[in-house]
């Protein structure tokens, strides 16, 4: 029997409830001997389904003799007292080639896939997912040499700008006990601002790498989109995802993007423009090569509308012009420039991310060509209210306002989608004339983390201040890098001292830019000391 037919095939069961169902949810009201048609039409239809579904699925498997993970496990209170580890194990190649990232020690965020090692994605032990795949990513670091020694710990479902979601347990600011780390890749930003590890790798769907670098005193690229393949990455919506390098120097930040990036054929997030392995900058020796010029004759814009008022915290900005000053000592021509788009840029990404993470969330992600994690979907579909239960806050609040917000206003995402082209179009009629515009990273300092027995609203209020100068930049789709410029007193307590950030955007593919302002603005100044 042919599986495209009028004719439903043994075992396929649908009845006259089924489609009333779906009538009664349309308002639709079935004449004469319709429902029975359509009863039959229906079954047929899910002839090709039942087949599908039933086949094994086709994902890229990992040589585990080249790559072998060794001593996986959750490790004890004890061993890891700032919950930022998810699993440790050690993975290496026995013949990598490329020597770009030997002997560095690698941690992974956890919605990113490590064949063999358990993937919870801020979810409790009781999480069964095991992913078969590695993430292109995962593959390019062990090729080039480098060693991951573990997962870290990510915000629940990767959905959080502060470190107090995931069901291990909040995780620490490493320089402020008690403290926010930033989100949703709170891990890898307390492991490497620890030092536990040398390098690490986040993603970002809204500033989930430069918010924790910015908390935790790290440089944190989000690359152009595209330049980094998402392949194996847990996926929020695919216009805004993003995985990149998370590291305690812009020269570690530019090596292991060198690692990373080009072209994998698999991600179709990878547009025109995004270079072949062979093709990608060697962005370190970029950096040392240029090192004495630094940005000597660079055109940079201050955007105005990165520094709201009243949101943003005194300390910061007083911080924040005293880092631009300094390029300016440096031969860079410094003026503020205004992009009065940028204001409402967080509600163009809102509507993207909200609505085409509930698609994506619910398992109706379309439109693909690309690597689909369907092992994660047949563990987390569908969703029931024991898995809501166990959701965070923000992450039921995001689960109902998709759900809401498809009803109330279907047609949103689809306006959102070209004011994300018109926003990016805005930027880059500045780009026209500057190299790259610069603001405070996040507008507010670390937040004490809060309470369990906190209210919905309080924990939600731990991320205000901190998507609104990086978001506009996973719609758009331009080179954001994150990088630590001093000390702040922290929300609540002036005697705590916590990192602020500079963040450095750049035109499309030009993350040369941003990193030679961020490499010129580190070797000029200790952070630590500014």
């Amino acid at each position: 029997m042919s599986l495209l037919s009028v004719t439903p095939a043994v075992g396929v069961k649908v009845t006259e409830d089924d489609i009333s169902a779906i009538a009664l949810k349309l308002g639709y009201e079935f004449k004469g001997n319709e429902k029975a048609e359509y009863t039959t039409l229906l079954a047929a239809t899910c002839n090709a389904m039942q087949f599908v579904q039933e086949m094994d699925d086709y994902q890229p498997q990992p040589d585990f003799g080249l790559t072998p993970r060794e001593n996986i496990y959750f490790p004890k209170k004890k061993d890891n007292p700032d919950n930022a580890w998810a699993h440790r194990f050690t993975a290496a190649h026995k013949s990598p080639s490329s020597t770009l990232l030997k002997g560095k020690t690698i941690c992974i965020k956890d919605n990113i896939c490590v064949a063999g090692v358990p993937c919870l994605i801020g979810r409790d032990l009781s999480s069964k997912w095991i992913p078969k795949l590695d993430a292109t990513i995962v593959s390019r670091i062990l090729e080039a040499g480098g060693v991951i020694t573990g997962k870290a710990v990510c915000e629940n479902y990767s959905t959080s700008a502060a470190s107090f979601t995931a069901a291990t347990g909040p995780v620490d600011n490493p320089f402020a006990k008690g403290y926010s780390a930033g989100g949703s890749s709170s891990g890898t930003a307390n492991l490497v601002g620890k030092g536990e590890v040398d390098l690490g790798i986040g993603a970002d769907q809204g500033g989930s790498i430069r918010i924790p670098a910015a908390l935790c005193g790290l440089v944190g690229l989000k690359a152009t989109a595209g330049l980094i393949p998402y392949t194996g990455c847990v996926s929020n919506e695919a216009t805004i995802d993003y995985v990149g390098p998370m590291t305690r120097t812009v020269l570690d930040n530019a090596i292991l993007l060198e690692a990373i990036a080009g072209v994998d054929g698999l991600d179709d997030r990878q547009r025109a423009g995004t270079p072949f392995r062979d093709q990608v900058p060697r962005y370190s020796q970029i950096l040392l090569d240029t090192k004495d010029s630094g940005v000597k004759g660079m055109k940079i814009g201050i955007l105005k509308e990165g520094t709201p008022s009243p949101l943003t915290d005194p300390a910061v900005e007083k911080k924040f012009k005293a880092a631009a000053a300094v390029l300016k000592e440096l031969g860079a021509i410094v003026e503020e420039v205004s992009i009065p788009m940028h204001e409402i840029a967080p509600a163009i990404f809102g509507v993207a991310s909200k609505q085409g993470g509930a698609m994506g969330r619910a398992g109706r992600a379309s439109g693909r060509r690309q690597v689909m994690l369907t092992d994660l979907y047949e563990e987390m579909l569908p969703i029931t209210a024991e898995a809501v239960e166990k959701m965070s806050p923000i992450n039921k609040n995001a689960l109902f306002a998709g759900e809401f917000c498809w009803e109330r206003f279907p047609n949103v995402y689809a306006k959102a989608v070209n004011l994300c082209r018109k926003l990016t179009d805005t930027y880059d009629e500045v780009f026209k004339n500057y190299d790259v515009l610069i603001m405070p990273t996040t507008i507010t300092p670390s937040n004490p983390l809060p309470l369990e027995t906190d209210s919905a609203i309080t924990k939600m209020s731990k991320t205000i201040g901190k998507l609104e100068n990086t978001c506009p930049f996973n719609a758009t789709g331009h080179p954001a890098l994150a990088i630590p410029i001093g000390f702040v007193p922290a929300q609540a307590d002036e005697k705590v001292k916590v990192p602020a950030s500079m963040q450095i955007v750049g035109r499309h593919f030009d993350e040369v830019a941003c990193l030679k302002v961020g490499y010129a603005w580190e070797n000029a100044r200790s952070w630590k000391e500014f």
